[in-house]
């Protein structure tokens, strides 16, 4: 999907409750196929991917990864990603860490519609197929475990 500077800082505002302030040195870079976004002291990365997440020649033992069919055909039938990684602060406690998902989550959401296969999060190797409720899950307190109620 494009995902144009405009765009980006659209979602940004809207999963954090504003947009970045330059006077915080917070910032979105935006180079398709990646961006850069700073705030609140993390940065993560965006990448935009034109093809399947996982290449051809691994695509059978990923699949093996998931007990469900449904996660199955998600990584079978996906044209194409986008991941939201997390590059600061390095080293996070678990604390840090389960607030940079729950940022991640709410910006994650904002990019989720009707084309939207599943939700993967590669750190536990969990798969959620797309529902009615996978927004809703994301933009949870808790959206790693909410994530996997379905």
């Amino acid at each position: 999907m494009p995902l144009p500077s405009d765009a980006l800082h659209a979602a940004v505002a809207h999963a954090w409750g504003r947009d970045t302030r330059e006077d915080l040195k917070e910032s979105i870079v935006n180079r398709p196929p990646i961006s850069f976004v700073k705030f609140e002291g993390i940065m993560l990365m965006l990448t935009n991917g034109t093809k399947p997440y996982c290449p051809d020649e691994y695509l059978e033992e990923a699949v093996a990864q998931f007990p469900d069919e449904r996660q199955k055909r998600v990584a079978r039938e996906h044209k194409a990603f986008l991941t939201i990684d997390l590059l600061g602060p390095k080293n996070p406690t678990k604390a840090i860490k389960n607030d940079c998902y729950h940022r991640m989550a709410h910006l994650a959401s904002e990019f989720v519609d009707a084309n939207c296969l599943g939700v993967y999060i590669p750190e536990n190797g969990y798969m959620r197929p797309y529902d009615d409720h996978i927004i809703e899950a994301l933009r949870s307190d808790c959206p790693l475990r909410e994530l996997e109620k379905w």
